[in-house]
C-alpha cells in the first residue's frame, strides 16, 4: 500500500492518505448507493449521503481517530456544483495534458484492467503541437503503462483527442508498477523525466522509461 500527503500543496505536512483507505471508503459509498437502489429504486441524494456519513462519524469518531475518545464529531460540510459532463475514455484513445512548463504532452489509454481500471503510458512528446495520431503512436514512451484512477480521466486530467485500435506494437510497450493513487502520477513522472519537477512519490522512478 502507498501513502501520500493529504495536502499535495504542502507535502511536508505529516497528514497522510493511502490508496487502501481510499478504496475501502469508495467501496462503502458504492455499497450505500446499492442499498438505496435495491430498496428505494434510486441513488441517495447528496443530503442523504452526507447525513449517513455524519451519523457514522458521530458514532465511531473517537475510537477511530488519533486524537482519541475525548474528541467529538460536530458536523460534516458537503458542497456540490454541477460540472462539465464526465469524460468517457476508451482503449486506444490518445490523451493530452499540460506539463509543468505549460507545454502539451501526450499519452495513450492502452488497456482497461478489470481490477485496476484504465492503464495509460506517456509518449516522449513534450512541446509537440497536435499531430497525426499515427505519428504520436510511433514515439517511445517515457512513462510506462501504469494504472490511473478512472475519476482523473473522467475529470479531464488528460483529455481524449482521438482513437486508433491497439496493435501488436502497442501491446508490447513497457509496463510499470501495478499501483493506483488519486493523483496524476503519470504527469508527475513525466515532469520528473523532463526535469520540470523534483517531486518524489512512492515508486515514481519505476514509472519512468529512461533511455539506457
Amino acid at each position: 500500500m502507498s501513502w501520500e500527503p493529504a495536502d499535495p500543496k504542502n507535502p511536508s505536512e505529516t497528514a497522510l492518505i493511502g490508496d487502501e483507505p481510499f478504496d475501502l471508503l469508495g467501496q462503502a459509498i458504492r455499497d450505500v448507493s446499492s442499498c438505496y437502489m435495491k430498496d428505494l429504486g434510486r441513488k441517495p441524494s447528496c443530503f442523504e449521503l452526507a447525513k449517513t456519513l455524519e451519523q457514522v462519524l458521530s458514532t465511531h469518531f473517537g475510537e477511530a481517530v488519533a486524537e482519541g475518545i475525548d474528541h467529538r464529531f460536530v458536523s460534516l460540510s458537503l458542497k456540490t456544483r454541477k460540472g462539465r459532463p464526465r469524460q468517457r475514455c476508451n482503449v486506444g484513445d490518445f490523451l493530452v495534458a499540460k506539463a509543468a512548463n505549460g507545454q502539451l504532452i501526450y499519452a495513450r489509454l492502452f488497456e482497461i484492467h478489470p481490477g485496476y481500471g484504465p492503464l495509460i503510458g506517456v509518449y516522449d512528446s513534450l512541446g509537440l503541437e497536435r499531430s497525426e495520431l499515427e505519428s504520436l503512436r510511433s514515439l517511445p514512451l517515457i512513462v510506462k503503462i501504469t494504472p490511473i484512477h478512472h475519476e482523473l480521466l473522467e475529470d479531464y486530467a488528460w483529455t481524449a483527442i482521438g482513437n486508433l485500435p491497439i496493435n501488436d506494437v502497442d501491446r508490447n510497450q513497457p509496463r510499470g508498477p501495478i499501483q493506483i493513487a488519486g493523483v496524476n502520477e503519470q504527469l508527475i513522472a513525466a515532469n520528473i523525466y523532463y526535469g520540470l519537477s523534483t517531486e518524489r512519490r512512492y515508486n515514481i522512478e519505476k514509472f519512468l522509461n529512461r533511455k539506457s
